[in-house]
């Protein structure tokens, strides 16, 4: 049996879940296990992976180096989910309670700002070129945001508007982690360059495949209920080339432009989304982005690390979670 994609970095990996713990513990409790509770409830952990690899693949010897810098990058990611819940009053991530469901919306408001701070405190000892990276990340994120925000409810959102969303939302922060990740293991501009440009196509490709799983996904897996961004007035790829089906999309544009749509209206809107050809158009693109990161490491010196990459835009492609 093939071995998992990240075997090669578990102990890593195992050493950043130790480090944002341990980062994470404050004299208040209550703020300790609010973030804490964030960091817990898992994720595929990508951010601080693509960190870590890109670091080996250039060459870096020293684990504390991407264990500090990835855990930054997840520390932070994390921060930013918390205001995304609250922003789009989300009640379940990653099939448990939002943070501020659980605890307050206030409390949970300054746990995100406390997160954001400890995030960057990890990165005061690497220079500001890593912290140059992850600033351009967050504003691109924040850009993202809005962007998504004017688009919402809109059937006249197109392909195009949707890869500046998730270009800024998405796939930006996964280049920050993997050319900090290049930067700390003494990597040439060229190496930081490819392995940047690597991760940003996985970033686009790894959102499309999410936002087919809001559609198709089984929650049990996903950890959150189907149709959630089609109930919030999202637009995703899938919705996107649904609208433009000849049969069935006018109707899924009128479902779409309702500014508080109804779950049997959403329920509608997910079967004719799958009566398309929706779904498979998504994953034809998806794999072509996938397919196009894999090219970027083509100058890229042989070792577990980089094969670690290829299998990870697999990985990123085939994931039902």
């Amino acid at each position: 049996m093939d071995s998992p994609w990240h075997s090669c970095i578990d102990s890593d990996l195992a050493e950043c879940e130790r480090l944002m713990m341990k980062t994470l513990q404050f004299e208040n409790k209550e703020l300790t296990e609010m973030c804490q509770y964030v960091i817990a409830s898992g994720g595929k952990r990508l951010r601080p992976s693509l960190c870590i690899l890109s670091y080996y693949a250039c060459g870096g010897k020293d684990q504390r180096t991407p264990v500090s810098v990835g855990s930054a990058f997840e520390i932070v990611h994390s921060a930013s989910l918390i205001h995304d819940d609250i922003n789009d009053q989300g009640e379940i991530r990653r099939g448990r309670k939002t943070l501020h469901k659980k605890y307050t919306m206030t409390k949970a408001i300054i746990a995100g700002d406390v997160m954001f701070s400890m995030g960057f405190d990890l990165l005061k000892n690497v220079g500001p070129e890593v912290v140059g990276y992850i600033i351009e990340a967050s504003a691109a994120m924040g850009s993202g945001e809005f962007v998504q925000k004017d688009y919402e409810h809109a059937s006249g959102v197109t392909e195009d508007h949707y890869m500046k969303i998730i270009s800024g939302k998405t796939a930006k922060i996964f280049e920050a982690c993997a050319k900090s990740g290049a930067f700390t293991g003494g990597g040439s501009p060229e190496e930081i360059h490819a392995l940047g440009e690597n991760s940003f196509h996985l970033g686009l490709a790894f959102q499309i495949i999410d936002d087919m799983l809001d559609v198709s996904g089984d929650p049990e897996k996903t950890g959150k209920l189907i149709g959630t961004d089609l109930l919030e007035g999202k637009p995703t790829l899938p919705t996107i080339y649904a609208m433009q089906d000849p049969v069935y999309g006018k109707e899924l544009q009128d479902i779409f432009e309702e500014p508080e749509a109804s779950l049997e209206s959403v329920r509608k809107a997910l079967e004719l989304i799958k009566k398309t050809d929706s779904l498979d158009r998504c994953y034809k693109k998806a794999c072509e982005i996938s397919s196009s990161a894999k090219k970027f490491l083509g100058d890229i010196p042989d070792s577990v690390y980089k094969t670690s990459l290829l299998n990870l835009a697999d990985y990123v492609v085939s994931r039902k979670r």
